[in-house]
């Protein structure tokens, strides 16, 4: 007998953000486990890893931070689990180590600067 499939698949919705400062208070495994919580009201845990590309035996793994979560699958979990968490952390993490990368150039640059000057004045 032959049996009718019928696909299901959630309709694309905003990403769910949250403020700066709670995102900075998080981990990442922290951000992971928040947007599986609100991808799991859209897929199942077995649905949600296949459309991820993620093996689901090592999925509960990846998410509770015992394996790397792989990069290039991010951006589909953060797509289908709605919430943009993960990355928004990411972003947040990006624009602390380019301030600091700033403040330590700026820094090595006036300390040249001012031995320059007191080679000059010597």
């Amino acid at each position: 007998m032959d049996q009718f499939e019928m696909r299901m698949f959630a309709m694309y919705q905003e990403p769910a953000k949250l403020p700066e400062s709670q995102i900075d208070a998080m981990t990442f495994e922290n951000t992971l486990s928040l947007a599986l919580e609100l991808g799991l009201k859209r897929f199942d845990r077995k649905s949600l890893a296949k459309l991820c590309g993620i093996h689901y035996p090592h999925f509960g793994d990846l998410v509770a931070g015992k394996r790397p979560f792989p990069a290039v699958k991010l951006s589909k979990f953060c797509i289908l689990t709605a919430c943009d968490y993960p990355r928004q952390w990411i972003a947040v993490q990006e624009r602390k180590e380019v301030e600091k990368y700033k403040a330590a150039s700026a820094q090595m640059l006036g300390e040249f600067i001012q031995q320059a000057m007191q080679k000059v004045a010597a």
